[in-house]
């Protein structure tokens, strides 16, 4: 019996190989940071040495999304209709939704990219004069083949971009048996989601910075003390003073307080977008973060 799919994938070798070595590259530098964090003494060598490992942490788990993106791409065409995967992306558009396909090289004005991107990650919205919202889930930007339908256009890139297009217009021509059954998956992540609130987004990078100033604050006093007090007796006198490195105690409370505050942001915004409790949080959040940092001021100001 005759294949009614014809199945298309991306070129992935260089793709895979980019993600290879950035995941290599930012995952040894940030241990080596690490390591370097560990066997250095209380101070500015120390604090950069562990902000620096954290920093080239943190696009790791984008990175690791991205390359099982890629490994998990297809492309099938059949005669109800056409099938898009891309990692835990996937769409299915019935026949009779499909207006047109096309080679991204035929538009009269060309596609804007989305970004950040690199080899093998073409991902991302972005709006077109002519052929309206784009969804990107390709590989890269040359050979891109645009699915046009009502709702959107879907710009992907399978490793024949003509042949792609012509078994289209052969699975067309043999008529459907019933048009394919709509079908839509996107990957739930909530703070990507949050990300694009702007009022939201203001909120949580001015946490992040306040509780960034805090320890670099805090990493730069200790050094030059020996000892410090925290804080008052109930009459009003300095405590007995303890070890200069006590001081990270504050900053390190902060950034919990401020890790719970903000997920029971992202909670109250998981509900509904905007929820007003959510700003609630936020604001709870930053007004702790301030109050530590009046804290530490205040303390300094009695070393």
């Amino acid at each position: 019996m005759e294949s009614t799919s014809i199945r298309f994938e991306p070129r992935r070798g260089p793709g895979v190989l980019a993600h290879l070595l950035l995941l290599l590259g930012l995952g040894g530098a940030s241990l080596a940071l690490f390591g370097q964090a560990t066997r250095a003494a209380l101070g500015p060598v120390f604090l950069a040495a562990l902000l620096g490992s954290l920093a080239l942490a943190l696009p790791l788990p984008l990175t690791f999304y991205r390359l099982y993106g890629l490994l998990r791409s297809a492309y099938v065409i059949e005669r109800d209709g056409i099938r898009l995967r891309w990692g835990l992306r996937a769409e299915h558009i019935p026949v009779d939704q499909v207006l047109w396909v096309e080679l991204a090289e035929d538009l009269v004005r060309p596609l804007d990219l989305p970004a950040p991107r690199w080899p093998g990650a073409l991902v991302g919205v972005q709006t077109h004069p002519d052929a309206g919202d784009v969804e990107f889930m390709a590989a890269g930007a040359a050979g891109l083949v645009l699915i046009g339908t009502a709702a959107r256009t879907y710009a992907i890139s399978p490793g024949d971009p003509e042949a792609f297009r012509r078994a289209y217009q052969t699975q067309l021509e043999r008529g459907t048996l019933g048009p394919l059954r709509p079908y839509s998956a996107r990957p739930a992540f909530l703070f990507a989601e949050v990300w694009q609130i702007p009022p939201a987004r203001s909120l949580l990078l001015a946490l992040i910075l306040l509780n960034l100033t805090l320890f670099v604050w805090v990493g730069l006093a200790v050094p030059g003390l020996e000892t410090i007090s925290l804080g008052y007796t109930p009459t009003g006198r300095l405590q007995n003073p303890v070890g200069a490195g006590q001081l990270f105690l504050l900053p390190a409370v902060s950034l919990l307080l401020g890790a719970a505050g903000a997920a029971a942001a992202l909670a109250f915004h998981r509900r509904a977008a905007n929820h007003p409790l959510a700003y609630v949080a936020w604001c709870g959040s930053l007004v702790s973060s301030l109050l530590f940092l009046a804290a530490v001021y205040v303390i300094l100001q009695n070393a």
